[in-house]
């Protein structure tokens, strides 16, 4: 019985460990290889404070959520955000984000003001 609570605790231990996440060299090289030949943090269609506000969002996501919601939103240990603004207002969204919930981690005073309204923005655009 011991050993099975030993493992259970270092299982949760590991999952807390990775929801915290820290962007690595490889993942700033990526984001370099992906704005090649672009204006920094521009994509087609947007404007460039839009834009700004979307790397931000993306860059705040991976470093943080990724871990739980997948690289593609699909969802892992935590639900499917894919379509979430199709299912939560923008507040509602900023709430999870703030106070938690669910087994999610609470990311006020954590993450900045502006980051949890650019990820707010970000999340609510995915319908």
């Amino acid at each position: 019985m011991k050993k099975v609570t030993m493992m259970l605790l270092a299982v949760v231990l590991l999952l807390g460990l990775t929801a915290c996440g820290s962007k690595t060299n490889t993942d700033k090289e990526q984001a370099q290889k992906e704005n090649q030949g672009q204006t920094p943090g521009t994509t087609q269609g947007e404007t460039q404070g839009e834009a700004t506000t979307t790397a931000n969002a993306e860059a705040v996501y991976k470093q943080n959520c990724l871990a739980c919601h997948a690289a593609d939103l699909s969802g892992q240990a935590g639900p499917n955000l894919q379509k979430v603004g199709a299912k939560r207002t923008p507040e509602e969204i900023s709430n999870i984000i703030h106070n938690g919930g669910n087994g999610m981690t609470a990311f006020k005073g954590i993450l900045s003001e502006d980051e949890i309204k650019s990820l707010t923005d970000w999340l609510a655009a995915k319908k």
